[in-house]
């Protein structure tokens, strides 16, 4: 691992006030981007890899194992493993709920816009131009912090950090438009501990989307 700059940690010490009509502006156009319901098939190189120790006995003959997100709309995401028996699915069908985090875009995808949405969060802003803002959301009670970069012009979500106990995970989110919506199709995700070491990007993309009823 190589070494990072700990501004990421330390970057803004001192912010300003939010505009909750923003955020809920903000909010109401990210998920009204996305279908009610989808599904979509997640790859990347940590899935295969980690699809890869899944013993071969616990896969149905013929058949490729394959990690499908699934998303509704005020409930978030689920991921689940595909192409196992019965007994697979028992033993390793959820092995990616853990990533979770990351495809729901944080606390973003898990709830309806509207102020009440963000009554238990302590909401920052951090910095801000005519282009672009950066807002903290910080669950209250916690020590854990979201970092929000919003293309003011698109009213889309760049980049998602997650600050927790000792480290710090970056998302660049790149979307991309399928008939009348927009999915985040593309995520490169690294982690970047408090030392300053920090993990090379993962690349992870959404495939074969389907719209669902």
């Amino acid at each position: 691992m190589r070494k990072y700059g700990l501004f990421l940690f330390v970057f803004v010490s001192i912010g300003f006030g939010v505009d909750k009509a923003f955020v809920v502006k903000f909010h109401k156009n990210l998920v009204e981007a996305l279908p009610p319901a989808f599904e979509a098939e997640l790859q990347g190189g940590p899935i295969e890899k980690k699809l890869g120790t899944i013993p071969k006995d616990m896969v149905k003959p013929g058949e490729k194992t394959r990690v499908i997100i699934r998303y509704q709309r005020g409930k978030g995401m689920q991921l689940e493993v595909r192409g196992l028996t019965e007994d697979g699915t028992e033993l390793y069908g959820d092995i990616f709920q853990p990533y979770v985090r990351v495809f729901t875009l944080g606390p973003l995808l898990l709830s309806v816009p509207s102020e009440k949405a963000w009554e238990n969060y302590t909401l920052t802003t951090l910095a801000e131009d005519e282009k672009s803002v950066i807002l903290s959301l910080s669950p209250k009670n916690t020590a854990n912090e979201y970092i929000l970069f919003i293309d003011k012009t698109t009213m889309r979500l760049q980049r998602l950090d997650f600050k927790g106990s000792g480290f710090l995970t970056s998302t660049i989110i790149k979307f991309t438009q399928k008939g009348e919506y927009w999915f985040p199709e593309v995520f490169l995700n690294k982690t970047i501990m408090e030392d300053g070491t920090e993990t090379l990007p993962d690349r992870y993309k959404l495939v074969n989307v389907r719209v669902l009823k």
